[in-house]
């Protein structure tokens, strides 16, 4: 996957305007050092192959399992592509449409313009779930400020409201911590843009991949311990993941997709 221009914490109800939310989270993001909520998600735990496993038994079983997943974003989503029929498990019957493009983001239409190709896909696939992980190229080339990141989510509105017209199930993972620390910064803002955008969505759910990839601190972490073996998450680039990386964060999608929350 080639990369220059690059390529669900669980949604809320909103009392206020979304964009006052935005405007608001946007300012405390750029106006301060997100450590100490970078600590907090980063404590969170890893899930494992096996309850990966377990949750992709528990979709089949429930009746819950998706009939077709429809995955779209940039070189992250293409990534995911690979390893989310090996989350999903032998047993599963879900069809996956990977649509994923490379240096793609919501604010370059005039290099791919994802409102445009969403209502094409969704058309020709007939998804009853919509997987989404964008946003990449996005933090890399956007400025990070609090009225780019307003809008930045009132586009992933709009592109949600797509989804809303056909009627899909949306699951939007979110960006990890990037090796450069000016990136990694962006990626964080674009993050609470796109979940402000999925929570007001109502059939969206925003699923966190930072604390997967980060270190005790919430900050960039190319390896892991997992079951008792050092693993390398991230590419040599310090943005994309190896393929134990994907597989982590699609072993995660599939539990969130098993929970009925």
């Amino acid at each position: 996957m080639r990369h220059s221009p690059l390529p669900l914490r669980r949604a809320f109800p909103f009392t206020i305007s979304t964009t006052a939310l935005v405007a608001a989270l946007a300012v405390v993001l750029v106006a301060a050092t997100p450590g100490l909520a970078r600590k907090t998600r980063a404590a969170q735990a890893v899930s494992t192959a096996a309850q990966a496993e377990s949750a992709a038994d528990l979709l089949v079983r429930s009746g819950r399992e998706p009939r077709k997943i429809l995955l779209v974003g940039d070189s992250f989503a293409q990534g995911l592509g690979l390893t989310m029929p090996q989350s999903l498990g032998q047993k599963s019957q879900a069809a996956l449409a990977n649509r994923g493009k490379v240096s793609s983001g919501l604010n370059s239409p005039q290099f791919y313009d994802w409102e445009k190709a969403l209502t094409t896909y969704l058309d020709a696939e007939k998804p009853d779930v919509l997987l989404v992980m964008l946003g990449g190229n996005d933090a890399k080339n956007g400025r990070g400020t609090p009225q780019w990141a307003q809008d930045f989510s009132a586009k992933a509105k709009r592109f949600l409201d797509i989804a809303a017209g056909h009627g899909v199930t949306v699951y939007w993972v979110g960006l990890p911590p990037m090796r450069e620390k000016a990136y990694s910064q962006r990626a964080w803002t674009a993050n609470e843009a796109m979940r402000a955008a999925c929570g007001a969505a109502g059939s969206c759910r925003f699923i966190d991949s930072w604390d997967l990839f980060a270190d005790a601190s919430g900050r960039f972490c190319p390896k892991k311990t997992l079951a008792g073996k050092a693993v390398s998450l991230r590419g040599k680039d310090g943005v994309h993941f190896t393929t134990a990386g994907c597989r982590l964060l699609t072993d995660r999608i599939v539990l969130a997709m098993a929970d009925p929350r």
